[in-house]
Protein backbone atom coordinates (compact mmCIF):
# COMPACT_ATOMS: atom_id res chain seq x y z
CA UNK A 1 0.00 0.00 0.00
CA UNK A 2 1.26 3.53 -0.60
CA UNK A 3 1.80 5.80 2.13
CA UNK A 4 -0.13 9.11 1.53
CA UNK A 5 2.05 11.90 1.03
CA UNK A 6 0.88 13.84 4.30
CA UNK A 7 2.10 10.29 6.12
CA UNK A 8 5.77 10.18 4.41
CA UNK A 9 8.70 10.68 6.84
CA UNK A 10 9.76 14.23 6.44
CA UNK A 11 13.41 13.07 6.65
CA UNK A 12 14.82 10.57 4.50
CA UNK A 13 18.25 9.71 5.47
CA UNK A 14 21.26 8.46 3.53
CA UNK A 15 23.78 7.26 6.08
CA UNK A 16 27.56 7.53 4.85
CA UNK A 17 29.06 4.97 7.25
CA UNK A 18 29.92 1.63 8.27
CA UNK A 19 26.63 -0.28 9.12
CA UNK A 20 28.18 -2.09 11.89
CA UNK A 21 29.30 1.00 13.59
CA UNK A 22 28.49 0.67 16.98
CA UNK A 23 27.91 4.80 16.93
CA UNK A 24 24.96 4.21 14.53
CA UNK A 25 23.18 2.74 17.91
CA UNK A 26 22.17 6.38 18.72
CA UNK A 27 19.96 6.85 15.29
CA UNK A 28 17.44 4.65 17.29
CA UNK A 29 16.26 7.90 18.83
CA UNK A 30 14.97 8.91 15.40
CA UNK A 31 11.67 10.50 15.59
CA UNK A 32 9.05 9.27 13.87
CA UNK A 33 9.04 11.35 11.15
CA UNK A 34 12.69 10.26 10.09
CA UNK A 35 13.63 7.93 7.93
CA UNK A 36 17.00 5.56 7.23
CA UNK A 37 16.68 4.93 3.11
CA UNK A 38 20.27 3.03 3.24
CA UNK A 39 23.66 2.94 5.27
CA UNK A 40 27.31 2.64 3.54
CA UNK A 41 30.07 4.21 3.05
CA UNK A 42 29.99 4.00 -0.93
CA UNK A 43 28.33 3.69 -4.19
CA UNK A 44 28.72 -0.04 -4.44
CA UNK A 45 27.98 -0.47 -1.30
CA UNK A 46 24.54 1.08 -1.64
CA UNK A 47 23.63 -0.72 -4.64
CA UNK A 48 20.15 -2.44 -3.24
CA UNK A 49 18.67 0.85 -3.51
CA UNK A 50 16.12 1.52 -5.70
CA UNK A 51 15.58 4.45 -7.87
CA UNK A 52 12.76 5.83 -6.03
CA UNK A 53 15.23 5.52 -2.69
CA UNK A 54 17.98 7.89 -4.35
CA UNK A 55 14.97 10.30 -5.01
CA UNK A 56 13.36 10.11 -1.53
CA UNK A 57 16.56 10.97 -0.04
CA UNK A 58 16.49 14.50 1.69
CA UNK A 59 19.60 14.54 4.06
CA UNK A 60 22.41 13.05 3.68
CA UNK A 61 24.43 12.59 6.89
CA UNK A 62 27.82 12.15 6.55
CA UNK A 63 30.37 10.19 9.15
CA UNK A 64 33.70 10.11 9.13
CA UNK A 65 35.37 11.33 6.00
CA UNK A 66 34.85 9.78 2.90
CA UNK A 67 36.74 11.44 -0.01
CA UNK A 68 35.04 13.96 -1.91
CA UNK A 69 35.45 11.90 -4.93
CA UNK A 70 33.20 9.27 -3.13
CA UNK A 71 30.40 12.27 -2.42
CA UNK A 72 30.49 13.21 -6.08
CA UNK A 73 30.06 10.22 -7.35
CA UNK A 74 26.76 9.56 -5.11
CA UNK A 75 25.47 13.31 -6.20
CA UNK A 76 24.16 12.78 -9.68
CA UNK A 77 21.90 9.75 -7.71
CA UNK A 78 20.17 12.27 -4.63
CA UNK A 79 18.18 14.87 -6.90
CA UNK A 80 16.00 15.94 -4.41
CA UNK A 81 18.98 16.23 -1.56
CA UNK A 82 18.17 19.72 0.83
CA UNK A 83 20.69 18.84 3.35
CA UNK A 84 23.94 17.44 4.24
CA UNK A 85 25.72 17.36 7.86
CA UNK A 86 29.13 16.00 8.22
CA UNK A 87 30.12 14.62 11.72
CA UNK A 88 33.81 16.31 11.54
CA UNK A 89 34.04 20.01 12.44
CA UNK A 90 36.55 20.55 9.08
CA UNK A 91 34.43 20.38 6.04
CA UNK A 92 37.58 20.89 3.43
CA UNK A 93 37.37 17.53 2.67
CA UNK A 94 34.45 17.00 0.95
CA UNK A 95 33.62 20.35 -0.62
CA UNK A 96 33.30 20.39 -4.16
CA UNK A 97 31.85 22.94 -6.82
CA UNK A 98 28.52 21.02 -7.15
CA UNK A 99 28.21 21.01 -3.37
CA UNK A 100 29.28 24.93 -3.08
CA UNK A 101 27.12 26.63 -5.59
CA UNK A 102 24.29 24.27 -5.39
CA UNK A 103 21.46 24.73 -3.03
CA UNK A 104 21.99 21.96 -0.48
CA UNK A 105 22.48 23.19 2.76
CA UNK A 106 25.71 22.00 4.63
CA UNK A 107 26.21 21.44 8.59
CA UNK A 108 29.09 20.54 10.68
CA UNK A 109 29.50 19.50 14.02
CA UNK A 110 30.74 22.21 15.40
CA UNK A 111 31.23 22.51 18.98
CA UNK A 112 31.68 18.86 19.26
CA UNK A 113 35.46 18.81 19.72
CA UNK A 114 35.98 21.98 21.59
CA UNK A 115 36.34 21.30 25.08
CA UNK A 116 38.84 18.02 24.58
CA UNK A 117 40.55 20.10 22.19
CA UNK A 118 40.58 22.76 25.04
CA UNK A 119 41.76 20.56 27.17
CA UNK A 120 44.63 19.39 24.91
CA UNK A 121 45.97 23.29 24.79
CA UNK A 122 46.45 23.86 28.39
CA UNK A 123 47.77 20.34 29.10
CA UNK A 124 50.08 21.28 26.55
CA UNK A 125 51.03 24.70 27.62
CA UNK A 126 51.53 23.28 31.22
CA UNK A 127 53.80 20.51 29.76
CA UNK A 128 55.80 23.34 28.62
CA UNK A 129 55.89 25.63 31.96
CA UNK A 130 56.31 22.42 34.14
CA UNK A 131 58.89 20.50 32.22
CA UNK A 132 56.97 17.10 32.20
CA UNK A 133 59.92 16.01 29.69
CA UNK A 134 62.71 16.62 32.64
CA UNK A 135 60.11 15.38 35.27
CA UNK A 136 60.08 12.17 33.62
CA UNK A 137 63.29 11.73 32.84
CA UNK A 138 64.72 12.20 36.31
CA UNK A 139 62.17 9.76 37.66
CA UNK A 140 63.21 7.30 35.30
CA UNK A 141 66.88 8.22 36.35
CA UNK A 142 65.88 7.55 40.05
CA UNK A 143 67.00 11.33 40.42
CA UNK A 144 66.06 13.81 43.21
CA UNK A 145 67.11 17.44 41.59
CA UNK A 146 64.49 20.33 42.05
CA UNK A 147 64.22 22.61 39.27
CA UNK A 148 62.27 26.14 38.49
CA UNK A 149 59.13 26.23 36.94
CA UNK A 150 57.10 28.17 35.43
CA UNK A 151 52.90 29.13 36.56
CA UNK A 152 50.70 29.56 33.74
CA UNK A 153 49.16 32.45 36.02
CA UNK A 154 49.90 35.85 34.55
CA UNK A 155 51.26 34.07 30.73
CA UNK A 156 49.21 35.41 27.72
CA UNK A 157 47.55 32.54 25.49
CA UNK A 158 47.06 34.24 21.92
CA UNK A 159 44.24 32.49 20.08
CA UNK A 160 44.82 32.12 16.59
CA UNK A 161 40.96 31.75 15.66
CA UNK A 162 38.80 32.80 17.96
CA UNK A 163 35.73 30.46 16.88
CA UNK A 164 34.35 27.55 19.16
CA UNK A 165 37.40 25.60 19.70
CA UNK A 166 39.82 28.78 20.12
CA UNK A 167 37.19 30.61 22.80
CA UNK A 168 36.76 26.80 24.64
CA UNK A 169 40.65 27.23 24.85
CA UNK A 170 40.15 30.68 26.62
CA UNK A 171 37.97 29.65 28.80
CA UNK A 172 39.84 27.22 30.61
CA UNK A 173 43.13 29.35 30.08
CA UNK A 174 41.25 31.97 32.24
CA UNK A 175 40.65 29.42 35.10
CA UNK A 176 43.93 29.40 35.20
CA UNK A 177 44.30 32.94 35.75
CA UNK A 178 45.64 33.63 32.15
CA UNK A 179 45.70 36.57 29.57
CA UNK A 180 43.56 35.78 26.19
CA UNK A 181 44.41 37.78 23.51
CA UNK A 182 42.67 36.58 19.91
CA UNK A 183 42.77 37.00 16.28
CA UNK A 184 39.40 37.67 14.38
CA UNK A 185 38.34 39.42 11.96
CA UNK A 186 35.23 41.34 13.49
CA UNK A 187 37.41 43.49 16.12
CA UNK A 188 33.87 44.32 18.33
CA UNK A 189 33.53 43.10 21.44
CA UNK A 190 30.56 41.79 22.90
CA UNK A 191 29.81 42.84 26.53
CA UNK A 192 30.83 39.35 27.89
CA UNK A 193 34.00 40.01 26.24
CA UNK A 194 34.88 43.24 27.36
CA UNK A 195 34.10 42.37 30.70
CA UNK A 196 36.97 39.23 30.43
CA UNK A 197 38.80 42.20 29.23
CA UNK A 198 39.64 40.51 25.85
CA UNK A 199 41.87 42.25 23.49
CA UNK A 200 41.70 41.42 19.60
CA UNK A 201 43.71 41.56 17.17
CA UNK A 202 42.55 42.15 13.01
CA UNK A 203 44.20 39.17 10.50
CA UNK A 204 46.77 41.90 9.73
CA UNK A 205 48.06 42.17 13.38
CA UNK A 206 49.23 38.59 13.14
CA UNK A 207 53.03 39.26 13.94
CA UNK A 208 51.95 41.55 16.90
CA UNK A 209 49.98 38.79 18.30
CA UNK A 210 52.88 36.49 18.13
CA UNK A 211 54.66 38.90 20.22
CA UNK A 212 52.88 39.52 22.24
CA UNK A 213 51.82 35.87 23.41
CA UNK A 214 54.05 33.79 25.59
CA UNK A 215 51.64 31.05 24.01
CA UNK A 216 49.91 30.79 20.80
CA UNK A 217 47.23 28.56 19.79
CA UNK A 218 45.90 27.98 16.33
CA UNK A 219 42.75 26.82 15.67
CA UNK A 220 42.01 27.26 12.55
CA UNK A 221 40.03 26.02 9.69
CA UNK A 222 41.62 24.89 6.74
CA UNK A 223 41.26 27.19 3.47
CA UNK A 224 42.94 28.48 0.43
CA UNK A 225 42.90 31.89 2.76
CA UNK A 226 44.80 30.26 5.50
CA UNK A 227 47.01 28.13 4.23
CA UNK A 228 50.37 28.82 5.90
CA UNK A 229 48.26 31.47 7.54
CA UNK A 230 51.33 31.18 10.63
CA UNK A 231 54.27 31.67 8.43
CA UNK A 232 57.85 32.03 8.38
CA UNK A 233 57.59 35.60 8.86
CA UNK A 234 54.84 35.24 12.02
CA UNK A 235 57.22 32.76 13.92
CA UNK A 236 60.31 34.88 13.69
CA UNK A 237 58.19 37.65 15.96
CA UNK A 238 57.13 35.28 18.47
CA UNK A 239 59.58 34.84 21.83
CA UNK A 240 62.42 33.03 22.86
CA UNK A 241 59.83 31.69 25.83
CA UNK A 242 56.85 31.30 23.38
CA UNK A 243 55.01 27.95 22.57
CA UNK A 244 53.07 27.16 19.80
CA UNK A 245 50.72 25.07 20.54
CA UNK A 246 48.23 23.69 16.71
CA UNK A 247 44.74 22.17 17.35
CA UNK A 248 43.25 23.38 13.99
CA UNK A 249 44.92 21.87 10.51
CA UNK A 250 48.60 21.20 10.08
CA UNK A 251 48.34 23.28 6.47
CA UNK A 252 47.76 26.29 7.95
CA UNK A 253 51.23 26.47 9.90
CA UNK A 254 54.37 26.39 7.58
CA UNK A 255 55.87 23.65 9.12
CA UNK A 256 59.15 23.39 7.32
CA UNK A 257 59.38 27.51 9.22
CA UNK A 258 58.72 25.80 12.44
CA UNK A 259 61.01 23.03 12.30
CA UNK A 260 63.62 25.17 11.51
CA UNK A 261 63.15 27.72 14.66
CA UNK A 262 62.88 24.37 17.11
CA UNK A 263 65.84 22.70 15.29
CA UNK A 264 67.77 26.28 16.40
CA UNK A 265 65.90 26.91 19.74
CA UNK A 266 64.93 30.37 18.72
CA UNK A 267 61.32 29.42 20.62
CA UNK A 268 60.63 27.12 23.89
CA UNK A 269 58.72 24.32 21.97
CA UNK A 270 55.53 22.99 20.03
CA UNK A 271 52.22 21.18 20.40
CA UNK A 272 51.19 19.74 17.40
CA UNK A 273 48.25 17.43 17.13
CA UNK A 274 48.10 18.08 13.79
CA UNK A 275 50.83 18.40 10.67
CA UNK A 276 51.09 19.12 6.90
CA UNK A 277 51.04 15.70 6.20
CA UNK A 278 49.04 13.39 7.67
CA UNK A 279 50.30 10.61 8.62
CA UNK A 280 53.22 12.14 9.58
CA UNK A 281 56.38 10.62 7.57
CA UNK A 282 58.66 8.73 9.26
CA UNK A 283 61.64 11.09 8.29
CA UNK A 284 60.00 14.26 9.48
CA UNK A 285 62.80 15.96 12.00
CA UNK A 286 59.77 16.72 14.32
CA UNK A 287 59.84 13.26 15.92
CA UNK A 288 63.33 13.74 17.07
CA UNK A 289 63.14 17.20 18.66
CA UNK A 290 62.93 17.13 22.35
CA UNK A 291 61.12 20.25 22.20
CA UNK A 292 58.12 18.91 20.36
CA UNK A 293 54.98 17.34 22.07
CA UNK A 294 53.40 15.34 19.15
CA UNK A 295 50.22 13.66 19.23
CA UNK A 296 48.40 11.95 15.82
CA UNK A 297 45.60 13.94 15.27
CA UNK A 298 43.58 12.45 18.04
CA UNK A 299 43.53 15.01 20.99
CA UNK A 300 40.02 15.24 20.58
CA UNK A 301 39.46 11.37 20.19
CA UNK A 302 37.64 10.67 22.84
CA UNK A 303 35.37 7.56 23.42
CA UNK A 304 32.23 9.59 22.79
CA UNK A 305 33.18 11.49 19.88
CA UNK A 306 31.34 9.87 18.15
CA UNK A 307 28.20 9.08 20.01
CA UNK A 308 28.41 12.67 20.74
CA UNK A 309 28.45 14.18 17.40
CA UNK A 310 25.56 11.65 15.66
CA UNK A 311 23.48 13.22 18.97
CA UNK A 312 24.22 16.55 17.83
CA UNK A 313 22.82 16.00 13.84
CA UNK A 314 19.87 14.98 15.45
CA UNK A 315 18.77 17.91 17.46
CA UNK A 316 19.72 19.76 14.26
CA UNK A 317 17.30 17.01 12.47
CA UNK A 318 14.51 17.83 14.77
CA UNK A 319 15.10 21.79 13.83
CA UNK A 320 14.85 20.48 10.14
CA UNK A 321 11.85 18.06 10.50
CA UNK A 322 10.12 21.36 12.39
CA UNK A 323 10.78 23.64 9.69
CA UNK A 324 12.92 25.30 11.35
CA UNK A 325 16.09 27.30 11.07
CA UNK A 326 19.29 24.81 11.39
CA UNK A 327 22.09 25.61 13.49
CA UNK A 328 26.06 25.34 12.64
CA UNK A 329 25.61 26.07 8.88
CA UNK A 330 28.71 26.05 6.95
CA UNK A 331 29.40 29.51 4.28
CA UNK A 332 30.40 26.77 1.71
CA UNK A 333 32.39 29.78 -0.36
CA UNK A 334 34.48 30.64 3.09
CA UNK A 335 34.74 26.79 4.05
CA UNK A 336 33.79 27.25 7.60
Amino acid sequence: MTVEASQAPKARILVLHSPDAPELEVLKKLPEDAKIVGVGRTYEDLSSLSESDWQSVNVLLNCGAPVKRNLQTLWPHLPNLEWLHSTAAGVEHILFPDLVEGPVTLTNAKGNFSHSLAEYTLTACNWFAKDLPRLRAQQKARQWKPFDVEELRGKTLGVVGYGDIGQAAARIARAFKMNIIALRRGDQLSEQERDEGLKVYKPDRLNELMADSDYVVMALPYTPSTHHFVNAAAIKCMRPNGVLINVGRGKTLEEAALIKALQEKRIKGAALDVTEVEPLPEDSPLYELDNVLLSPHCADRTAEFQFEALDQFLGILDKYIQGQPLYNIVDKKSGY
